[in-house]
């Protein structure tokens, strides 16, 4: 029944393409709003289309995306209306239009900074991009440089880390834990490139510093059916177009990290570069700056090219990470990942189309290796050729979306023989094709009610179609745009897994493999119920409760001796919580508070598991099951200078204790009466003890000084754990010896601007 109905609907997505072209009775029109000071694409302002002289809310209207696009349908013909373009700083755009029947117009609207003081600026932004929808974090780069970081600017990791359900393995390894969700089943675009992990080595960083985001949206669950293959969250990033209008260029340094950036038109208003370069120097300078060797390295490149013509947009997007280093100094193995990504995108919104279009194809490969400093002993790769395209309509008098796309994914790993003992498969080199395709709309019963029923599915060439199901509504009772109750459910599929040592907070290798052919795919249902309230222009509220029930998720088979097992067993997985989160927002000021709740435990059949438990069925909480985490964040801008402060703590998460150790033999190459044996640690019962629970301070102040008309120094002061706390990272059984993150990190950067 179900590959019935997936059939029936790929069929009525196919034949809603034809009619994308059908002329409509009533107008249309399209609205690019450009920002006058570099000619870039403008997000969340407001367009109205309303009688002259009206005092009345308009009926038709829309809020700008990140491609600066909104569009409004159903405008009657023949009817003097006003076209108002507004955005809190800025002058409004104002003309007057008559439409005709069946039109199709587009406007570019160019907005020009006001003079003046707004003392609600940052709150009035934040009324579009704090919308209260459940499951959603809109992330904006005010947001990111608010928080502390040791780099001029700040960083996408560093804000990530705020989040309430976000969980991180400690200050290294660059792994992200959303809401109970395994990295791998995390999905990372960036320009709708997929990417596998564009995270370094050190957690305070990612391949994402804050003026290089045009704007990020985390879906921590219950996402939209435009996105697929992921059973956990969704990292939808951005990436700004170079200025369209002037050349501009920057220099950075820290201890930490040193950075150029280039940008400028081709020319004016219709092309742009961006070029950013970062390279690590924590390596060379941590040591004497906190008494410890920090044994990492991490860089990375990206450049955009952008045009904009009258009726398109395209961009061509290129990423290089690259990071190695020790994640437990005492063990003497090196962990080495690298991205490369590039990958074009084009939107065309030309009167031609009754809709915008939307199409992007590209590469992206993902590598990680571990071993010693002289010789990779394991890697495991992933590359993907991706194409999909992005299409809206209108049937039956509702909003469609719908789409498709195809990735065509290569796996590919390799494990040294000196390995082979702690292993059961052999090595893998795969090509797998996957094509999905969704439709979804929005349907309004009242002014105050609005309903958005989807469906995805994902098919390959030896695996059926998936039903994913998936529906989210928002209520605003009362018609107020202050309140809103919102809720999400749907069904997530993916047709991979990663494997690694869950055991060891001291590896970060991940070996990402295909589901096998006759294993159920791994899946999950999601359920979210939000309530977001707005207390006047300041202030907001958010509380959030969420399930994720997880089938089949691939676990490396249990032994007692430490090793990876590629040869998996199925478990089941169930995590459940709330957030609450609260912020008030002025001219000089701001606080925010964050409580998140969170418990996770997975359940399989023990001798599934090849373990030494006995109880049939064995339950247990993973490596990244973090209970509690609260984060207190606060800022005040005063004389020039802003001050900001974010303080977290968090209980501490599951690991595995030790039952002993012994020595072992290898028959026949070792005998008993002439040589020693070898020593080994033996585990207990998996993930038996927790971690203390952890705290630290980030403190940092800033200040511009300007050099002239044209270039400007940005400095900032700071410190991350202020108080030296010792938060543990893991104990290192082999040497006896505990491992502590990092501690009291002082900072100074430095841009120059020109």
């Amino acid at each position: 029944m179900k590959q019935l109905f997936s059939i029936a609907f790929v069929l009525f997505i196919l034949s809603g393409f034809g009619s994308n072209l059908t002329a409509q009775n009533s107008a249309v029109l399209r609205v690019i709003t450009i920002n006058t000071e570099d000619g870039t694409p403008m997000i969340g302002a407001t367009v109205t289309l309303s009688e002259p002289g009206s005092d009345e809310t308009p009926a038709l209207f829309c809020v700008s995306d990140r491609d600066g696009l909104c569009e409004i349908r159903n405008i009657p013909a023949e009817q003097e209306l006003e076209l108002s373009v507004s955005f809190v700083g800025f002058e409004p755009f104002i003309e007057r239009y008559v439409f005709e029947a069946g039109e199709r117009k587009i406007v570019r609207a160019t907005l020009t900074p006001a003079i003046g003081e707004f003392d609600e600026l940052v709150v009035t932004q934040q009324r579009y991009l704090t919308t209260g929808e459940v499951g959603v974090q809109r992330i904006t780069t005010t947001q990111i440089a608010r928080t502390p970081s040791p780099v001029a600017g700040g960083d996408l990791a560093t804000f990530l880390q705020s989040v309430p359900g976000v969980i991180t393995s400690g200050d290294r390894g660059g792994d992200l834990y959303i809401r109970g969700g395994t990295p791998d089943q995390n999905l990372i675009l960036v320009d709708n490139m997929p990417m596998v992990k564009p995270f370094h080595i050190s957690n305070l960083f990612s391949a994402f510093p804050d003026d290089m985001i045009q704007n990020a949206d985390l879906y921590a669950g219950g996402y939209a059916p435009r996105y697929a293959g992921a059973t956990s969250a969704v990292l939808d990033v951005a990436l700004r177009p170079g200025n369209m209008r002037a050349h501009r260029a920057s220099a950075s340094v820290s201890p930490y990290l040193t950075a150029i950036q280039a940008e400028g038109p081709f020319t004016v208003d219709r092309s742009s570069f961006l070029l950013n370069a970062r390279y690590s120097l924590i390596d060379k300078t941590g040591g004497w700056l906190t008494g410890e060797d920090q044994n990492i390295q991490f860089a990375d490149l990206t450049g955009r090219f952008t045009i904009q013509g009258d009726d398109i947009t395209c961009s061509i997007t290129g990423i290089y990470t690259y990071d190695n280093g020790e994640i437990v100094p005492t063990r003497n193995i090196d962990h080495t990942w690298q991205n490369i990504a590039v990958g074009g995108r084009c939107l065309g919104y030309s009167e031609f189309f009754n809709h915008p279009l939307d199409v992007s194809a590209g590469f992206t490969s993902y590598r990680n290796e571990e071993g010693t400093p002289v010789q990779s002993e394991r890697s495991s790769e992933v590359k993907q050729i991706y194409v999909r395209a992005d299409f809206k309509n209108q049937i039956g008098g509702l909003p469609v979306d719908m789409g498709f796309g195809v990735n065509i994914k290569t796996y590919r790993f390799e494990l040294n023989e000196r390995f082979t003992r702690f292993i059961s498969l052999e090595n893998v080199d795969r090509t797998m094709p996957v094509v999905h395709i969704y439709t979804g709309t929005e349907w309004s019963p009242g002014n105050s009610l609005t309903f958005y029923p989807g469906i995805t599915s994902q098919f390959t060439l030896d695996m059926p179609f998936t039903f994913e199901p998936r529906l989210r509504i928002a209520w605003q009772p009362g018609g107020s745009n202050n309140t809103q109750i919102s809720a999400a459910a749907g069904r997530y599929v993916q047709t991979h897994s990663g494997i690694s040592d869950e055991r060891d907070a001291g590896t970060v290798f991940v070996v990402y493999k295909p589901a096998e052919v006759d294993d159920p795919l791994p899946s999950a249902i999601h359920g979210l119920l939000g309530f977001n309230q707005r207390l006047g222009n300041r202030t907001s509220f958010n509380i959030e409760g969420y399930v994720k029930r997880h089938y089949n998720i691939p676990v490396s088979k249990w032994n007692p001796e430490p090793r990876i097992e590629i040869e998996t067993a199925l478990a089941d997985g169930l995590t459940y919580g709330f957030d609450i989160k609260f912020s008030m927002d002025a001219s000089r000021y701001y606080v925010s508070g964050s409580y998140g709740l969170s418990l996770t435990e997975y359940e399989a059949v023990s001798g599934d598991l090849g373990a030494w438990i006995e109880r049939p069925v064995f339950s247990y909480s993973p490596a990244h099951d973090q209970r509690h985490k609260l984060n207190l964040a606060g800022g005040y801008s005063f004389a020039g200078f802003n001050v900001d402060a974010r303080w977290e703590l968090g209980s501490g998460k599951p690991y595995t204790e030790i039952f002993g150790y012994d020595f072992f033999f290898r028959f026949p190459v070792e005998n008993p009466g002439f040589d020693p044996g070898q020593a080994r640690i033996l585990y207990s019962e998996p993930f038996n003890g927790r971690m203390p629970w952890y705290h630290r301070l980030d403190l940092s102040i800033s200040r511009d000084f300007s050099l002239g008309r044209s270039s400007v120094i940005e400095s900032q002061l700071g410190v991350i754990n202020a108080y030296n706390r010792r938060n543990i990272f893991n104990y290192d059984y082999g040497v006896l010896e505990r491992v502590d993150q990092s501690p009291l990190l002082p900072y100074l950067s430095l841009r120059w601007v020109i």
